[in-house]
């Protein structure tokens, strides 16, 4: 199991760690992308999943996610923070919780 690289937590509950996302993080993300959402999702490996949420920030999806956790009806295997976009996911036997940062697209998109 891999431990968090800030809060040494290896225990799936990484979550509750202080550095969860720092306003500077999500300060400087939006500042260099534009307005960011969070996206809440649910699933299965290998079947896909489905949208439980998009929220304006991480603090409010926290909730949200910690509970989607506990919802896994396996023990929680691994649980992750990716360093570079903050995305917090959660795994347990073949279930999985993601919370994912996406940009908001406000204007049509050329292609």
């Amino acid at each position: 199991m891999t431990a968090c690289a800030i809060c040494f937590s290896t225990d799936g509950h990484h979550v509750q760690c202080p550095n969860f996302q720092t306003a500077e993080l999500a300060a400087a993300r939006e500042t260099a992308t534009g307005p960011i959402v969070w996206v809440l999702s649910t699933g299965e490996d290998h079947e896909g999943g489905e949208v439980l949420g998009v929220y304006a920030s991480k603090d409010a999806a926290k909730g949200p996610f910690v509970e989607a956790a506990k919802r896994i009806p396996f023990d929680l295997d691994n649980a992750w923070q990716d360093e570079e976009s903050g995305a917090v996911h959660a795994h347990g036997g073949c279930d999985w919780v993601a919370l994912e940062p996406h940009p908001l697209i406000t204007a049509v998109q050329l292609t």
